[in-house]
């Protein structure tokens, strides 16, 4: 208790980090202080968001399980922190009308906190088989660790179908979880996989049912990139009007919300000019 008190005192007194006001006290923590301290003030930063505040939070929820290597819940708590940094950084392994996500760059960060992230979150699937959280953690940390090794190369790999497999989990448990995740999964999936996986229809479709459920500005960004591919100009002028003011439905929405504001401002441009020229040549839209 007067560890916590004086921990908490240089909080506020500082701009220090938790972990360095430990290390600024010089003292060692029982188990019970630990996670007492830590997991609070990550639990604070996860809900901020953003880069910075998501690396403290796994950092601080890293210590916490040193004094608790069983704890399920603060498992479930890294990995999908480690998941929220990839996710800010590489902006969601998100699908572009003009090129995938899977470059040099993005490859180096899935594959720095990819693994670490699969391995917690595929103990606490295990653990929790029926947790709809558990098996999103899961789903969106064995992609970012699949993709770190090119996401073509590994749909040809068998990735393909444990990748679908986890989605369906999300779906079978909770169809309306996080907006529709699990249909906006298998949309993404559908619309870049390699033949003879990827089929534009069947991702069509995929987020059709997750526009349903919630028009978010994921949802329909992700719809509107499918339009555009598919030539559906109209629909795909809608979808991203649409996303340019709807509001992220989740915090995992939330972490490349810039980004996806960005991509429909630029390929509602393009579908512009696409609708006008189908205008002059009285042609189908």
């Amino acid at each position: 208790a007067v560890f916590i008190k004086r921990a908490q005192a240089v909080m506020r007194t500082s701009r220090a980090s938790m972990a360095a006001v430990i290390a600024m006290l010089g003292l060692a923590l029982l188990p019970a202080a630990t996670q007492a301290i830590l997991t609070p003030r990550a639990d604070a930063l996860v809900l901020r968001r953003g880069r910075g505040s998501l690396e403290e939070a796994a950092n601080l929820y890293s210590k916490a399980l040193e004094q608790h290597a069983g704890d399920v819940e603060l498992k479930l708590k890294l990995a999908d922190a480690l998941n929220g940094v990839m996710r800010v950084r590489t902006n969601g392994n998100s699908i572009a009308i003009d090129r995938m996500l899977d470059n040099a760059e993005n490859k180096a960060i899935w594959a720095k906190y990819g693994p670490r992230a699969l391995e917690l979150a595929r103990e606490v699937r295990d653990a929790l088989p029926k947790d709809v959280r558990a098996a999103h953690v899961f789903a969106d940390a064995y992609m970012f660790s699949s993709s770190s090794k090119g996401i073509i190369t590994q749909a040809l790999q068998g990735a393909a179908t444990v990748f679908v497999t986890n989605a369906e989990l999300i779906l079978a448990l909770d169809e309306k979880y996080d907006s529709g995740v699990g249909h906006a999964l298998l949309g993404c999936f559908y619309a870049v996989a390699p033949w003879p996986f990827g089929s534009l229809d069947t991702s069509s479709k995929q987020l059709e049912m997750a526009v349903k459920i919630a028009p978010t500005q994921r949802n329909l960004y992700f719809s509107g990139v499918v339009a555009f591919k598919r030539k559906e100009w109209e629909k795909a002028a809608e979808r991203f009007r649409g996303a340019q003011v709807a509001k992220p439905g989740s915090l995992t929405e939330s972490d490349f919300s810039d980004f996806m504001l960005d991509e429909s401002t630029k390929a509602l441009t393009l579908v512009e000019a696409e609708l006008k020229t189908c205008a002059a040549k009285g042609t189908r839209r």
